[in-house]
């Protein structure tokens, strides 16, 4: 749990006077102002990379972002050829699970990316917007009238998904086959009353191993067995086969490698060609400004800026995600 003024005020105190004793002090933090407060140096870490150390009175805010985000964006992302439509989503003033008064939209057709560091409350608010924890205040739309949710199962019903960041934890059934997974979320769909019409799963356990691309030399391959790209493509057709038209990619990437990147990249374009829209997490700068067309910043909790895609500047982005205001700050 982030401290409060008054705990960070008490912190700093018993800093300084260990420092008055003599003591040494390792502040590790992604405040920069606390580290403009408290610090007398500071090194910059990238990617598990030393890149310097500057004294604190010879550097600004400007200059040690511009030290943590570093490198030029060289990664290549999928164009995507789709105009952005009407509003299917709208969050107003939402509360809860430790964000505050949070407000966005989201477009047919769109890829709007969440911006923050880690702990700012982007997890949080999507669990919140999904179902699996509770909203304290604040509405949510969807094509303009409001919905209530109170749960997983209520998102499902009003046709949002949700792809988490631990996909092997919250994501799939490990021990469970690719066919098994991909209906369980709409099991209503393949049933014919109490019974399970088995032709029917088959049916659409192969449509969307085919669409997606998964490998495998069966569908009654338990997924544990596969490889983490394929296990992130058969959490996305549990989702899909729920007919979801909002998708919550929550760190899409996380944990495959390059060419499975590459392959879940083109899987996001292809569900927004088709009228789909997602809200996407992500702690990769590059990814976040290469796949998204808005991106909202979340900073312990609040939200402190949107920009559009003419507008993207990974530095910016960081200053807003470290607690900058937004239209910028010095």
């Amino acid at each position: 749990m982030p401290l409060t003024v008054s705990e960070v005020e008490t912190l700093f105190h018993v800093v300084r006077d260990l420092k008055k004793k003599g003591v040494t002090i390792i502040y590790i933090s992604h405040r920069l102002e606390e580290l403009f407060e408290i610090a007398d140096r500071v090194t910059v870490m990238r990617d598990g990379a030393y890149v310097g150390t500057e004294r604190i009175e010879d550097i600004d805010r400007k200059r040690l972002i511009a030290m943590m985000a570093g490198r030029e964006l060289k990664e290549s992302y999928p164009a995507r050829k789709v105009e952005v439509g009407e509003e299917v989503l709208r969050v107003e003033h939402l509360s809860g699970n430790g964000d505050r008064d949070i407000s966005f939209t989201l477009h047919r057709g769109e890829i709007l990316g969440f911006a923050g560091l880690v702990g700012a409350g982007r997890t949080e608010l999507m669990r919140v917007i999904y179902g699996a924890d509770s909203l304290e205040s604040g509405k949510i739309f969807i094509h303009g009238k409001e919905v209530r949710i109170r749960s997983c199962s209520d998102a499902i019903q009003n046709g949002i998904g949700y792809i988490p960041e631990d996909r092997k934890a919250h994501g799939v059934f490990l021990p469970m086959t690719i066919k098994w997974n991909t209906v369980i979320n709409n099991l209503k769909t393949f049933s014919n009353g109490l019974f399970v019409d088995t032709k029917k799963e088959n049916r659409a356990a192969k449509e969307y191993q085919e669409k997606f691309r998964i490998k495998t030399p069966s569908l009654e391959q338990q997924v544990k067995n596969l490889s983490g790209g394929n296990q992130q493509k058969v959490v996305l057709a549990k989702t899909l086969a729920a007919n979801s038209e909002i998708v919550i990619f929550d760190e899409p990437t996380r944990g495959i490698d390059v060419g499975a990147k590459q392959e879940i990249y083109k899987l996001m374009n292809e569900l927004v060609e088709g009228g789909k829209s997602i809200l996407m997490v992500s702690s990769d700068m590059p990814e976040l400004l290469g796949m998204s067309d808005r991106v909202v910043v979340i900073y312990e909790g609040e939200k402190t800026g949107e920009v559009a895609k003419a507008e993207f500047d990974q530095n910016y982005i960081l200053d807003l995600a470290s607690g900058g205001k937004e239209n910028g700050t010095d």
